[in-house]
């Protein structure tokens, strides 16, 4: 695979706790507004919604907080080309990843996705990557790790440029900048014995890289992306869960008696479930857990065997009616680092009727259905930790 090093636009270390927020797509309006309410907090370039007048073209306003920033002080380029490697530790786990840039003709053939976009979204990200001439957001890569790229790719490597921590979950993030131009060259040889990335998270934003890469056409920075580039055996996966308003005016009695018709055994537990494998659910409703184990998966076909699939395809679509998940208003997601507690308070509050509990997608799924070209339902997999935001910048 084709990487380049690249000269990032960064936080001083005097302003990286001010500057240093979560992705723009993991916090709600509300949220995104605190953060936004510091002057350098990355947030006002991520989130210019939150700031801008209802008069205000928004995209025009997160250039404008970029540029502010930079004259201000509070980001400065790093001053020559470089590899960073970006360390995560959370709860015990580490996980360790090089931030490169990729090339954009390389998508979709060998930098894969997963995951569909959607038109209004992939525009959105693209006029923001246009208006700002930044990659400000990091597309999260995965590879088939191998013992030679994570020998050169490891903190003892990288000069430490700066450690925050973030809460909510707690998780301590390193960046580390390789400037020796010796190890660069050794580390671009050995990436290009790998023979494909995969999109881990950021589908929008790769496919956004891309249509600015052909809008602006000719040679140039915009023909590379920003990504994060983690061996898959280091990622940690949560459960993705649903949770569904009403039970498609059934009595909870017909309800468990048409899930024992589409292929679960249930038994209902004295305490929570949690999924100790695929194919294993647990569901909450009425103020009792159940166990749902599904017999009869097709396991050879990449996208029938995912937990995701068999949920909608046996019991959000035929018996509660969600044909659509990514449109219908009945049904919301929670992701798995939020846990079986907010699945039981969700539906103990009465705004929910029933919760799905569900075992975490594998990273070697993703890549089987990468590899085949097809698509995962939408929601299917939700990493943890995240990347922050505001740390490095793509600047072209």
């Amino acid at each position: 695979m084709i990487i380049k090093p690249f000269d990032a636009l960064r936080p001083t270390k005097e302003e990286v706790e001010r500057v240093q927020c979560p992705p723009y797509d993991v916090v709600d309006f509300n949220e995104a507004k605190r953060f936004a309410k510091d002057p350098h907090s990355f947030m006002r370039v991520v989130r210019p919604d939150v700031i801008a007048n209802p008069q205000e073209n928004i995209y025009e306003v997160a250039a404008r907080e970029l540029d502010r920033l930079i004259e201000e002080g509070a980001l400065v380029h790093h001053g020559k080309p470089a590899f960073y490697i970006y360390s995560q530790t959370m709860a015990g786990h580490t996980q360790t990843g090089l931030v490169a840039c990729v090339a954009a003709s390389e998508y979709p053939e060998r930098i894969k996705r997963h995951e569909l976009t959607r038109v209004e979204k992939e525009k959105e990200r693209t006029e923001h990557i246009l208006k700002t001439r930044a990659h400000t957001g990091q597309v999260f890569l995965t590879y088939k790790g191998i013992p030679e790229v994570k020998e050169l790719v490891k903190i003892e490597n990288g000069n430490l440029l700066y450690e925050v921590k973030s809460h909510n979950p707690e998780v301590t993030h390193k960046i580390y900048s390789i400037d020796d131009p010796t190890l660069i060259e050794r580390i671009q040889e050995v990436f290009k014995n790998i023979p494909a990335f995969y999109i881990a998270d950021g589908h929008h934003r790769a496919a956004a890289s891309v249509r600015t890469a052909h809008e602006l056409g000719n040679d140039g920075e915009w023909n590379y992306f920003m990504a994060t580039i983690f061996p898959h055996d280091e990622l940690q996966l949560m459960g993705y869960h649903r949770v569904v308003k009403d039970l498609n005016g059934m009595s909870a009695g017909d309800f468990i008696a048409r899930l024992e018709i589409m292929g679960f055994d249930i038994t209902r537990v004295s305490k929570k479930v949690e999924p100790a494998a695929a194919h294993h659910f647990g569901m909450y409703l009425n103020g009792y857990w159940y166990e749902l184990y599904a017999h009869n998966v097709d396991k050879s076909d990449p996208i029938k065997r995912l937990d995701v699939s068999i949920l909608q395809e046996r019991i959000l679509g035929p018996i509660l009616g969600i044909d659509n998940p990514r449109t219908n208003s009945r049904i919301d997601f929670v992701g798995g680092i939020y846990g079986t507690e907010t699945l039981q308070s969700l539906v103990n509050s009465g705004k929910y009727a029933v919760a799905f509990a569900l075992y975490p997608t594998s990273v070697e799924d993703i890549m089987d259905v990468a590899d085949a070209k097809l698509f995962m339902p939408p929601k299917s997999t939700w990493f943890e930790p995240k990347l922050r935001s505001g740390l490095l910048v793509h600047k072209f």
